[in-house]
């Protein structure tokens, strides 16, 4: 094993910026230091790891099957550094300049994040939210997300037994691009029309689609995309249908000109939820963030009078119920 105390941990983070530019002149500008020092940089973690890291080909450099390994690994290391460097017993969001990662889904984004900047911008000017695109990469990799990530935001009955609170809800629709009248579809139109789906036929990426499928009410898909803004613009001009969410259909039918139907069928009520790693519970700049994206989701509501305080359900060995603010736990 490496000897954490002689080991140059800099070179951890000229690892991470060669790995992502690929290049040596833009890593060393990425991380603020001249081309010869990366050089060096890149010399010396070649021989600690006796592998090139960065191959040419052709006019540029790739990365080796070794590199692409530790690609993910080094990012995670790194933030999990940087919020253990952030870390206050007391947070003050006016005054603080900490940087927050949510995990998040581009309809979740869409709907929440006007919201969530504006009060950002009221009460933490200085502090920074970056979003990253959820994947079923990062579904299945859930414990490694949460650590790496302050937030994600995903729907219940993906995955269980972290720490989480209740956002809001919201229910399923279709959207076509045929000029038929806005009503309720019938069975046997869903089962004959072509659909346009997320991710592919290999992957149940909503709790609706899996539903849907079981049914073998969509299995005629020929438009796979990468996420929910695209579906309507998918199916617009066409008779295709797509399963969306009712929130995102109504923001996006008369942008994508596209009809909104309503379903001949139940389907499972989309509980949107922010989920953490247990060990950021007692976190006191956590906390507070996890209390502005809470507030943020119940002015989603625009019947709500008051802000109510969502439900928290805590990993499963806990035993006695606290808010996310105030609840203490760690991993097994």
């Amino acid at each position: 094993m490496v000897n954490l105390l002689t080991a140059d941990l800099n070179l951890l983070v000229a690892l991470d910026a060669l790995l992502v530019e690929r290049n040596v002149t833009r890593a060393g500008a990425r991380i603020g230091i001249s081309q010869p020092a990366m050089s060096s940089s890149l010399q010396r973690l070649r021989r600690q790891f006796d592998d090139q890291l960065l191959t040419r080909v052709g006019s540029s450099y790739e990365l080796t099957p070794l590199a692409q390994v530790l690609k993910e690994d080094v990012s995670q290391i790194l933030r999990m550094v940087e919020r253990t460097f952030d870390a206050q017993a007391v947070f003050d969001p006016a005054s603080s300049t900490r940087s927050f990662r949510i995990v998040t889904s581009d309809y979740c984004l869409t709907a929440l994040s006007g919201k969530l900047m504006t009060m950002l911008q009221e009460e933490a000017p200085g502090v920074q939210v970056h979003f990253d695109a959820v994947t079923p990469q990062a579904v299945e990799r859930i414990k490694e997300t949460l650590q790496s990530a302050d937030l994600m935001l995903i729907p219940k009955g993906h995955f269980s037994g972290f720490p989480h609170m209740e956002l809001f809800t919201d229910n399923w629709v279709c959207v076509t691009g045929a000029t038929s009248p806005e009503r309720t579809l019938t069975v046997e139109e869903m089962r004959d029309a072509r659909w346009a789906r997320l991710f592919g036929a290999e992957v149940d990426s909503t709790l609706a689609d899996r539903r849907v499928y079981d049914l073998q009410l969509g299995e005629k898909t020929d438009i796979i995309v990468d996420s929910f803004l695209m579906l309507p613009f998918a199916v617009a001009g066409t008779a295709r249908l797509a399963l969306v969410q009712e929130r995102l259909a109504q923001m996006l039918a008369s942008v994508a000109g596209v009809r909104i139907m309503q379903l001949p069928i139940s389907l499972p009520t989309l509980v949107e939820c922010a989920w953490w790693h247990p060990t950021k519970t007692a976190d006191p700049g956590h906390q507070w963030f996890r209390r502005l994206v809470a507030r943020a989701a119940a002015q989603l509501d625009a019947a709500a009078t008051d802000v109510v305080a969502p439900k928290t359900t805590e990993i499963p060995e806990a035993e006695n119920h606290v808010e996310p603010q105030t609840a203490q736990h760690v991993l097994a």
